[in-house]
């Protein structure tokens, strides 16, 4: 069985806790950045795409109103995606401190699936919105299309599953406890 020291889980704990932290300044960075943008009517989106996918060419949204709604839309993600971190990271220091499964564990899995299938459908929500924009010279080449199920969402559904293993396993540790 694979298992983790304390020492292994107290590192992996210090390096999300050191991406929390990275990651609330870059949140708060691109806010004030999206202002300044906003301010100065310059409506140029910020693009954020998976696996490094990047334009070379600025995509401006049509009107205030829909940069607006962007920019809200993708801080959410954003924020959704430092909240999984923080699961994941009291996942861990859970583990590193007690034995066996706790009460919490189960319910902390469960938040971390629908946060993920809630961030499955806000990236697609995004790319909506991005190619719904004047893409210019690119409008031509580049194409997207909504998918009903995407990658995320099935981690979403094995997370949530995973939790159900693992609240049964609670019970049947409480059991055992109770048995002795």
């Amino acid at each position: 069985m694979l298992s983790l020291s304390n020492k292994g889980l107290r590192l992996l704990t210090g390096l999300l806790t050191l991406s929390l932290i990275l990651g609330s300044l870059a949140v708060a960075g691109i806010t004030v950045y999206l202002a300044v943008l906003a301010v100065q009517g310059d409506f140029s989106l910020l693009l954020v795409f998976p696996e490094g996918l990047q334009f070379t060419q600025t995509v401006r949204s049509a009107s205030l109103g829909s940069f607006l709604l962007y920019s809200v839309l993708l801080l959410a993600t954003l924020v959704l995606g430092l909240l999984f971190l923080y699961l994941l990271r009291s996942i861990l220091h859970t583990l590193s401190r007690s034995k066996g499964f706790t009460q919490t564990l189960p319910i902390k899995i469960t938040n971390m699936g629908y946060i993920l299938l809630a961030l499955a459908y806000a990236k697609q929500l995004l790319l909506v919105l991005v190619f719904t924009q004047d893409l210019g010279e690119l409008s031509g080449l580049l194409g997207f299309r909504f998918q009903l199920l995407p990658n995320e969402a099935v981690y979403a559904l094995i997370l949530l599953v995973l939790a159900r293993v693992f609240s049964y396993a609670f019970a049947l540790q409480r059991e055992y406890e109770q048995t002795v």
